[in-house]
């Protein structure tokens, strides 16, 4: 998705202005134009998980700074690190976080070595080298099942809660209903995936 000119001289402004950038009016056009490259580039799926964005509306889904932008500004704009993932990935689970990169001051030096991040990057990887997924439909149920294969596969797995969403999704076809309060998101990550492996058993 290469930039146009005019697009840059847009997002210029706009970093001119200051304040909170990527919020700024100006980018809505430039926003919507990456949005859509994205969708394209992942098959309307998430990044992360795979959920599936067909027909779904464009507020269910985010464009994903892979390298957060409150941190790594310099990169809000370039193509290797913006992707479109679903809520539950990005605003949930990894938010501001870089405990899947190997060395947060190395890859501002190599930020497009694929080496440099524990999960399969979306831009730089195929993401099904490192991890399958399979999703089927019967009789209006949904079934989902990953299988990571690497690393880096068994890493986004974890990291992502995956499983989570597998025993989900078997959950519900079973008729069990799955709780709609969150753990608080003010309990440590470590501590909130400790409860999560306990409640599961």
């Amino acid at each position: 998705m290469p930039l146009t000119a005019e697009d840059r001289l847009v997002i210029q402004a706009a970093i001119e202005l200051g304040g909170n950038i990527w919020e700024n009016d100006l980018l809505k056009d430039i926003k919507r134009k990456i949005k859509d490259h994205c969708l394209t580039t992942t098959s309307y799926q998430c990044c992360y998980c795979r959920t599936d964005f067909t027909d779904e509306f464009r507020m269910v889904m985010d464009i994903e700074h892979i390298l957060p932008k409150s941190i790594f500004s310099d990169f809000m704009f370039d193509v290797f690190n913006l992707s479109v993932s679903c809520k539950r990935c990005n605003m949930r689970i990894k938010k501001e976080r870089t405990d899947f990169l190997q060395d947060i001051n190395q890859v501002r030096l190599s930020p497009i070595d694929p080496d440099q991040y524990l999960i399969s990057h979306p831009n730089l990887e195929d993401y099904f080298q490192h991890c399958e997924y399979f999703s089927s439909t019967h009789n209006g149920k949904k079934y989902i099942k990953y299988v990571p294969l690497t690393d880096k596969g068994v890493f986004t797995y974890t990291y992502f809660e995956l499983e989570r969403k597998e025993i989900e999704c078997l959950s519900e076809n079973q008729g069990v209903r799955i709780a709609e309060n969150e753990i608080s998101e003010n309990i440590p990550i470590d501590l909130t995936n400790e409860i999560r492996q306990l409640l599961n058993r």
